[in-house]
């Protein structure tokens, strides 16, 4: 009797662990609802539309949240799962190695689209993806988080019930300007108006306030449908006077009852200005490529979408928000939400506000709100894309050329117009900063530079320029460029004078413009330099910094021979880089005039900025050399060492050099290590034959004895290195004692004791 019981006991217990798994009704829809949020399974909702990302969400009753579970057919358990829209909730297929991601298709992939059910609904079913064998749930319960099909069965996301859906017949309507005031300009510039609608089998009515007109009042379900859900009404202000605020009133009736969709606020206002948005480094404008991707094009008067309306995103406020709103389409510049680098065309919304500021030079720089990027682009060419991620550089001649300048349609075809909106060079830069209403300049060429070419830009695109494209040089040191009214009655000249820099401007003249004040543009030449930003400075300001914070000048300021104490540094310093944007063999240059056979002695300042960990002293070693990249005829080379523990101290630096031959020449200046460095009050003058110590104090003097130097003061460990006048390295040994002889011919000699210079003539 006791083995029955057990039996039966047993027999119970196996058809419990086996119990029915919940059987849907093929003939109803459910919603799907996460047990642990109370959220339904949906699609994304973007502009009031479904879009093909599963997630939880809040109810709303609509169709895509309504499904059919379809029985697999020879699959026990197993359901294709369609929404009330017709998509299926399947497995991403077309991607090989993503194995969680779902999506809403139009069609069934095989096991990627076959759900099999588990558990009761009145304890929770799992939805298990017979593709992987994983389960569907979501990483988060708030409301849009994404759902994924690489779950565990325990998983906690993972567990729902099924709940028969009520679908509501309210369409799905929005109208994505609604949250901005529509202005409609009042000579009877159209305003297109878009609007969506899915989801409904009766017609849209659209009422406008009394002074506007509709192009449109009546939308029926055909028109949504041939547009992809998308339909367009047109907005004038045809009596209303401006100031006149009204409303669209989107509605449908049922019943006989009229239900309001939406309203949407309009005012009309006098015409805007229309611009042209011109790339200062190249003179294209904002347009659009072939599938209305923002882009660079060639400037035409009769491509309206190349004109651009400024609307004040607060009129009241000088706050320089714009948007930037595309004529005739009016379509908004604007970043692409979900993007961090492409922009398009759109509706209004936080990323289509730009913040426009004027520079120092005349340009603007153009940073999205959202971001505070710089709207630019990584080429300046026609179709050139526009892009909003980039750091805002005041140099039109290097990436990411975000400089812009605006031109007003009125301006662009006004014939009575002689004046020019910009100035380029090939090389230099203008003293002033162009002005239109300034007429003459200095060039300033760097002394490797022979000939300067001038391209003028007419603010009006029917005026002419004559002697455009003119050259200025050592040899022909003027020119004028004239700009002629497209009417012939006014010429306005302006006059270009070539003024060659010295080695004097290397500092930028102590111009403190941010625009200006770069030292690629005062004759600086590093091929792989990043001339804008340099570590330890402010992002985005320029390298040359006027009295630096706790940089201090070695001194002996108190006699003592010793060239330990110190004073604040007041001057101007440039910061100079070594690191993986530059590498450690990266070379900077000045160029420099130079006479054959006279001596010169250079001198200036150095010092370590800021330090790796895996540093602890660093070389510095500066020359004269005939190729900016030191690669040609080395006149001189010179190491100046610099330890990490005297990190802002500006150290001295002096050697004296003569040139064979005369002509142009690059001192130079490059490092054995990562870094930033300074340098400052750095000097080449002529004819100075003394050599300063820059060393502590001590006493060299060297005694000749026939073909044999003997230089006295020597330590044991010091470096000796011999130069021929020519500045050739000609023999290196180092120190035993305080006595190191020397055996050499006739002539005459450098001898650098570390960083001490002796002059011997034997």
């Amino acid at each position: 009797m006791k083995k029955l019981f057990s039996m039966i006991c047993l027999f119970m217990a196996i058809s419990t662990g086996y119990a029915q798994n919940f059987v849907p009704d093929p003939s109803v829809m459910y919603n799907i609802v996460q047990t642990n949020s109370n959220l339904v399974v949906g699609p994304a909702i973007s502009g009031g539309f479904s879009t093909t990302q599963p997630v939880v969400l809040t109810l709303t009753n609509q169709s895509s949240q309504a499904f059919f579970f379809i029985p697999v057919v020879g699959k026990t358990d197993t359901y294709y799962l369609q929404d009330g829209e017709g998509k299926y909730l399947n497995k991403v297929s077309n991607v090989s190695w993503d194995s969680w991601s779902v999506i809403f298709e139009s069609t069934t992939t095989d096991l990627n689209s076959e759900w099999v059910i588990s558990g009761a609904d009145a304890t929770g079913i799992r939805l298990m993806l017979n593709a992987n064998s994983k389960y569907l749930a979501s990483d988060a319960i708030t409301s849009g988080s994404s759902l994924y099909c690489d779950k565990a069965v325990d998983n906690a996301n993972g567990l729902f019930s099924l709940k028969v859906a009520t679908i509501d017949n309210t369409p799905v309507f929005s109208v994505l300007d609604k949250n901005l005031v529509i202005e409609i300009e009042k000579d009877l510039q159209p305003y297109p108006l878009e609007i969506f609608a899915t989801g409904q089998n009766y017609n849209i009515n659209a009422t406008v306030s009394a002074g506007y007109t509709l192009s449109k009042s009546t939308f029926t379900p055909t028109d949504f449908t041939a547009g992809s859900g998308k339909a367009q009404v047109v907005i004038m202000a045809t009596t209303a006077a401006v100031g006149d605020t009204g409303t669209v009133v989107f509605s449908y009736t049922l019943g006989g009852v009229k239900n309001n969709l939406d309203t949407v606020k309009i005012t009309a206002v006098n015409s805007y200005e229309r611009y042209f948005i011109t790339n200062k480094a190249c003179g294209l404008v904002i347009s659009s490529d072939s599938i209305n991707n923002p882009a660079l094009e060639v400037s035409n008067l009769e491509n309206y979408k190349q004109y651009f309306l400024l609307r004040p995103v607060h009129p009241a406020i000088k706050d320089s928000l714009f948007y930037i709103v595309q004529d005739g389409e009016y379509a908004m510049l604007k970043k692409v939400a979900t993007s961090g680098w492409n922009t398009e065309y759109g509706h209004a919304s936080d990323e289509a506000i730009w913040k426009m500021v004027k520079q120092a030079n005349g340009a603007y720089s153009i940073s999205n709100f959202v971001t505070g990027k710089a709207l630019g682009t990584d080429d300046i060419i026609v179709n050139s894309r526009l892009y909003d991620d980039k750091a805002f550089t005041a140099d039109p001649t290097a990436k990411p050329y975000c400089e812009w300048s605006l031109v007003s349609l009125s301006e662009s075809t006004d014939k009575t117009n002689s004046e020019l909106s910009s100035v380029s060079l090939s090389a230099g830069l203008l003293n002033q900063s162009f002005d239109s209403a300034v007429r003459s300049y200095d060039v300033l060429a760097p002394v490797d530079v022979s000939s300067i070419t001038i391209t003028g830009t007419s603010k009006s695109t029917v005026a002419f320029i004559d002697n455009n494209s003119a050259a200025v040089s050592a040899d022909s040191p003027t020119a004028n460029v004239s700009c002629v009214s497209g009417d012939g009655l006014s010429t306005t000249i302006y006059s270009f004078k070539y003024t060659q820099l010295g080695f004097g401007d290397w500092a930028a003249r102590g111009e403190t413009n941010s625009t200006r004040s770069i030292p690629s543009q005062w004759g600086w030449k590093c091929a792989n330099a990043k001339w804008v930003s340099a570590n330890s400075t402010t992002a985005g300001t320029v390298r040359y910094i006027d009295n630096p914070v706790n940089y201090f000048s070695l001194a002996d300021t108190t006699s003592s021979g010793v060239l330990k104490d110190t004073i604040a540094y007041k001057g101007r310093i440039m910061y100079i880089r070594w690191d993986g944007a530059v590498g450690d063999s990266g070379v900077y240059s000045y160029p420099v005039k130079l006479e054959g056979a006279k001596t010169y002695t250079f001198s200036g300042k150095y010092a370590w900025n800021s330090v790796v960990p895996a540093d602890t002293t660093a070389t510095f070693t500066f020359g004269i050399n005939t190729a900016s990249d030191n690669s040609g005829t080395s006149v001189c080379s010179n190491d100046f060492t610099v330890a990490s523990t005297d990190l802002l101290d500006l150290h001295k630096a002096s050697f004296t050099f003569t040139p064979t031959t005369s002509g142009i020449y690059y001192f130079t200046v490059k490092n054995n290590v990562t870094l930033l460095g300074a340098l400052a009050d750095l000097s080449i003058v002529e004819g100075t034959t003394a050599i300063k110590n820059v060393d502590a104090p001590r006493t060299l003097y060297a005694v000749k004895t026939g073909q044999s130097v003997h230089v006295h003061g020597t330590n044991m460990g010091d470096n000796l290195s011999v130069y021929n006048v020519n500045g050739q390295l000609i023999k290196q040994l180092k120190a035993s004692s305080d006595i190191t002889s020397i055996n050499l011919k006739s002539g005459i000699y450098l001898i650098k004791v570390n960083t001490l210079v002796l002059k011997v003539i034997l």
